[in-house]
Formats: C-alpha cells, structure tokens, sequence
C-alpha cells in the first residue's frame, strides 16, 4: 500500500469523524433550543413597558382577563422588544392573548376596540416558536406579521374580517350596517367551515356572533359538531354546552341502531384505551399556572420557594397544590415525583 493510499484513508476517516461529531452537536443543540414568543412594538410614553401573557381556557374569554389569567410577564426594552418563553405551555396548541395596559393601570386591563385596543391573540404550544412585528400606524397591534407557526396566520385573516365591523358604526344607516354585519359573519363562518385547524375554525365561529345566528340556521351547527367529533379540547366542550341538544330525526335514529350494533366493540375499546388515557386527561385538566407549580414541586421546591418565586401569596400556592393533588388524584410530593409531565 502507498503512502498516498494510506494519506487518502487516513483522512477520509478524519473527515467522516467529523461529520459525525458536527452531526451530533447540531442534534443536542436542537434538543436544547428553548422555545419562544418574541416580537417587537412600536409604542410611545402612554403604555407601561411591560407586556403580560394570558392563557385563555375557553373562548367565551376573549373580552375577559383577570390576574389569574396572566401566566407570564415579560419588559420591553427602549427598541421595543420583549421574549416569552413557551417551554412551560400546553403541548398541544392553546389560544394566549398578549397585552400591555397603560401606565398607571392595573396588568389586568383589557381595552377593547378603538385606537387604544392594547391586545391581540395568538395560537401556540410549548415547541413554538413565534416572532411578531406591528406596524402601530392607528392601533398598538394593527395589521401584525406573525413568523412561525401556521395557524397563526389563519387567526390574522379572522381578525381582519372581523374588524371591518368597526367601520360599520361610522356614517351609515342601520339596514347598511345590518347587510354588511350579515357579509362579514358569513365570511366568518365560510372560514370557520373551510379551515383545517380546529381551533382557529371555532375562534372564528365564535367572532361571527353565532349565537344569535344558531336559531336561523341550526343544520350549519349541528352539521359543525359532527364535523369536530372528535375534537375533545376543553374550547369544544365548553361550545358544544352552548348549542342545544339535536332534535330526533332519521339520521339519530341510524346512529341509536349503529351504536347499538356495535355497543359491546366500543365498549372494549374504551376499557382498553380508559387506562392508557387517563394519565394524559388528569395532566389536561390542570391549568398553565399548576403545571408550572407541579414542574417546581418536581425540582424540590417548597411551598414557600415557589410563592417566593412567582411572587404569589403562600395561600395561594397551597391552593394551586391542593388542587394538584386532587385533579391528578395523588395525596404526597412523593407521589408527585412519580407524575410524567
């Protein structure tokens, strides 16, 4: 064997050597990355230079907000920029809003509508990763660029259609107003039945005012529930209560026979599939603010460190504890050190 044979092999073995470390570092890398929220506001001297997040459970929500909603908060610096972290979110995609309140306002002050409106809603999980940039030409939030995650830029399209509403308060008559009303609702909804993603569909069922709609147009709803069966998020649960029970008619009485037929198949399978769940539905039902205690709790924290650290009352963190131990049915921290989160 030459000596250049032995060179060429020498360092194609160098080479490959590499690769796979360079491989291996860009993987721990990735693995490591922590998640974000982060964007940039054009804001001047009126609005306090803090922006809070807010986790909204259901969408009868959306005009609502309370310290308890808040789960983060995070400063704005002099060229407007701020970061959320997303590591401690949902893993599946919950509806947030952000907001900055003015100065010398309480944190939980929601403007809606007109020039001051100081809020927007976005989707996101704990694995986002989300940039926002406003334009601030009228409105704090107007007209936003949201990068990353793709159901967000479903929920900017709802939320302009939802905003020409405003324009039909100025300079029109009342039956103008209806007509375009009535456009901008069947807008609405032609994007609640034409989306594929679950939440941003319901969201903009819920902008196009469907509860006065429901009774003028029931089949569109009722089709609507079977459409998202099987969609079980607390947002369907809470919606599906407010849409009044089907009537009897021939397709009810084919599913009372179907389900009769394969009544003992389906309840097999949900013995079978009870268990494996369970674990997973006792984790859904906690709130954002109790994952982030029980993630504490996990770490060794005590009451005391925890209240210290959220800068929340010791009462308060004995509540949130408690209320731990009962949805995920465990009686000790020890108990707790054993729960998957």
């Amino acid at each position: 064997m030459t000596d250049k044979t032995i060179f060429l092999k020498g360092f194609l073995k160098f080479v490959i050597y590499g690769f796979c470390l360079l491989s291996i570092s860009l993987r721990v890398d990735c693995q490591n990355k922590n998640h974000r929220i982060e964007g940039t506001l054009k804001m001047d001297s009126i609005w306090s230079p803090t922006i809070y997040l807010s986790h909204i459970e259901s969408l009868n929500e959306l005009n609502t907000v309370s310290n308890e909603m808040i789960i983060a908060e995070s400063k704005i610096d002099s060229l407007g920029n701020f970061t959320f972290s997303t590591d401690y979110l949902f893993k599946e995609d919950h509806l947030y809003r952000i907001h900055v309140s003015k100065k010398n306002s309480p944190a939980a002050s929601l403007i809606i509508g007109g020039k001051d409106e100081n809020h927007m809603f976005i989707i996101a999980n704990a694995n986002s990763d989300i940039i926002i940039k406003t334009q601030g030409k009228i409105r704090l939030f107007d007209d936003p660029e949201i990068i990353g995650h793709s159901p967000n830029q479903s929920l900017i399209e709802v939320n302009k259609t939802f905003s020409y509403k405003d324009s039909t308060d100025f300079g029109l008559s009342k039956i103008k107003r209806g007509f375009i009303t009535k456009a901008i609702n069947e807008k609405l909804r032609f994007i609640t039945d034409t989306s594929k993603h679950s939440l941003v569909s319901l969201y903009a069922l819920y902008k196009s005012d469907f509860e006065s709609d429901y009774p003028l147009n029931k089949e569109f709803y009722l089709n609507y529930i079977d459409k998202w069966n099987n969609e079980d998020s607390n947002y369907f649960q809470v919606f599906k209560k407010q849409i009044p029970a089907k009537h009897e008619d021939s397709r009810s009485s084919f599913f009372l026979i179907t389900i009769l037929s394969f009544f003992g198949g389906f309840f097999l399978h949900y013995l079978l599939k009870n268990t494996k769940n369970k674990s997973r539905k006792r984790m859904q039902s906690l709130s954002v603010q109790e994952r982030r205690i029980l993630k504490l709790i996990q770490e060794g924290k005590s009451n005391k460190e925890i209240s210290e650290e959220y800068n929340i009352e010791l009462s308060t963190v004995k509540t949130h504890v408690s209320n731990i131990y009962s949805k995920l049915n465990i009686k000790s921290r020890k108990e707790a050190l054993e729960v998957k989160v």
